[in-house]
């Protein structure tokens, strides 16, 4: 039963209905709190965390990942303590919070022993440090995206070819930025992340434009447009049309 509720919160999450996905997680979380089922209550607590950030509630976000944290009853392992930790510190750091972000990250390296969230830590602390530490950021990546490889992540594999390139491009190194980009764009198309293809696109004509091949760079600000539109992201649309202004004589 509780497997039916998780199942139709995933299909209500993808197709955007997070009111729907929100009863319906809560519905998998009852079943699993009744029967003490403590790797299921975690799994649906941090559902909901996602769940209520897209809902635009983020204290009720907070307060799922709270109750992996901070109670005592029942007993959450460290991968999962490490797991809402890392959630917290990535939704501190989208609300420009860096320094709860920074306190929340330490705390999720300190659950993590090998846990499964390791490589998506060093990511977090890699995109941390992009901001002025353009080699921090290079060598978190680096070491993320071994991580990521070795447990078979794909998802987290491009973000970190994706922060490898963004740190490269910081640098001045703009071949490097074009492959890594070019590497994350081939792994992204596999997993159909179109917002994360608008992004490789546009890393990649940014890339080649500072080279100096500006009618290439053009056409992936023209193929990242049309990716994005499709996705419905108007942010990256009003980027690539400015780019493609800029660019065109």
């Amino acid at each position: 039963m509780a497997i039916q509720f998780n199942q139709r919160g995933e299909t209500a999450f993808r197709r955007g209905d997070y009111a729907q996905a929100l009863q319906e997680y809560q519905g998998a979380l009852t079943i699993h709190r009744s029967v003490e089922n403590v790797a299921g209550i975690a799994t649906e607590l941090l559902n909901l965390s996602v769940v209520y950030r897209r809902l635009g509630d983020k204290a009720a976000a907070q307060t799922m990942l709270d109750q992996i944290l901070m109670d005592s009853s029942p007993a959450f392992s460290a991968d999962q303590m490490a797991e809402a930790a890392y959630r917290k510190a990535g939704f501190y750091l989208d609300d420009g919070n860096e320094s709860e972000a920074r306190s929340w990250l330490n705390k999720a390296l300190e659950y993590c022993h090998g846990c499964g969230a390791e490589g998506r830590l060093y990511n977090l602390q890699a995109r941390m440090a992009l901001t002025g530490r353009p080699q921090d950021a290079m060598n978190h990546a680096r070491r993320a995206l071994a991580l990521n490889r070795k447990a078979g992540d794909k998802n987290e594999e491009a973000n970190s070819l994706r922060l490898i390139a963004d740190a490269a491009f910081q640098s001045g190194d703009f071949k490097t930025a074009q492959q890594s980009y070019d590497d994350a764009l081939r792994l992204d198309k596999d997993t159909g992340a179109a917002a994360k293809i608008a992004l490789d696109l546009m890393g990649l004509g940014r890339s080649i434009a500072r080279q100096g091949r500006r009618t290439e760079a053009v056409e992936y600000f023209q193929r990242a447009y049309s990716v994005a539109e499709g996705a419905g992201d108007t942010k990256t649309m009003n980027q690539a049309a400015a780019e493609i202004k800029r660019l065109r004589p």
